[in-house]
């Protein structure tokens, strides 16, 4: 049987999830890894093994010890000794606070800098999210004398081995013919991305501080596999918006279109019943919303005009130009309500 609700399928267990002897003890809390290192070792390879193992078969790269410990459940015991798996990977570097790529998304590279540097200058209070550097470098114990983590078990991390496997695996297949840039909403759909959007932005993170990606206000621009990513331009923040306008206008159009035809029905079915007052009403309102549909397809060309131009040329001061010129005009057709 494999774990329940989030955990492995039971293909995926390793041999020794059925032996009761050997899963107590790695259930059991860690001894002081002076008295047996090697079984210290063991025992930490297997856990971490573990929870990389899960979090790629979730295609989550977020991992926190209270979430493990309801993952990994046996015959109605959670690990008592993950709290230490999770702050001896962070240790290692093995998993980040879920915050660096956050920051990095966000701030660009240097904002992940700026804020372990932030925490270079608190006291050693063993916050949430604070630095490797703050945890103690001597092992804390508890009162039965056995090592005691000194992070929160709610703490969430990134594993790192998890995020660069699935941000290489979105760059490099993401799909051919789709934008690739766009706001991060768009991309997760581009993609057909699954999973929720703190995860994506994650990825996002992870590929900036590769220079694989970019951000700039709410733009995001991903590189070509292999290459590295250009700054996001005035040109490309234009086509972002465009393609927005585009999408919503292309929703407006098929409503439009819907509402005409079925208004045109019902005129046709008031006429057979020889209501003509009926018919005269549904053929008047097929006339307003068939207007709506003209405006708004009218605004659709010419952002579709707009997008081509843009496509067309790479750095083009005078089609930018002209996108701020008809920002007010197009755009305010935008506004309308189609």
């Amino acid at each position: 049987m494999g774990l329940p609700e989030c955990g492995l399928p039971v293909d995926r267990l390793p041999q020794c999830w059925s032996d009761d002897v050997r899963m107590n003890a790695l259930f059991a809390p860690f001894r002081l890894k002076t008295a047996n290192p090697e079984s210290w070792d063991m025992k930490m390879k297997f856990w971490s093994d573990m929870l990389r193992q899960w979090c790629k078969f979730r295609r989550e790269p977020i991992v926190s010890s209270a979430d493990a410990k309801v993952a990994f459940q046996r015959k109605g015991r959670t690990p008592a000794c993950m709290d230490i798996v999770v702050e001896e990977m962070f240790r290692n570097g093995e998993i980040s606070p879920i915050s660096k790529y956050q920051q990095i998304l966000h701030n660009g590279p240097e904002g992940w800098v700026k804020w372990g540097a932030r925490w270079a200058f608190k006291p050693a209070a063993f916050a949430l999210t604070a630095m490797v550097s703050l945890l103690p470098a001597r092992q804390t114990l508890d009162n039965d004398g056995l090592p005691k983590a000194s992070i929160d078990s709610t703490q969430r991390f990134v594993v790192e081995s998890v995020i660069k496997e699935q941000a290489t695996e979105l760059l490099e297949n993401y799909p051919p013919g789709e934008e690739r840039i766009g706001t991060v909403e768009e991309l997760m759909r581009h993609c057909d991305y699954k999973q929720s959007r703190e995860s994506f932005e994650l990825l996002l993170g992870w590929l900036v501080s590769q220079g694989t990606a970019v951000k700039k206000g709410d733009v995001v621009k991903l590189a070509d596999p292999d290459k590295k990513a250009a700054a996001v331009t005035e040109g490309d923040e234009a086509l972002v918006k465009l393609i927005s306008a585009e999408r919503r206008l292309e929703g407006d159009s098929i409503r439009l279109a819907r509402e005409v035809a079925a208004a045109d029905a019902e005129a046709r079915a008031a006429m057979q019943l020889g209501n003509k007052l009926a018919a005269k009403n549904h053929l008047r309102r097929k006339h307003k919303i068939a207007q709506r549909l003209e405006r708004c397809n009218a605004a659709l060309d010419n952002v579709r005009h707009l997008q081509q131009q843009l496509r067309d040329v790479h750095v083009n001061a005078a089609i930018v130009d002209t996108y701020k010129i008809l920002n007010g005009t197009v755009f305010g057709t935008l506004d309308l309500k189609c």
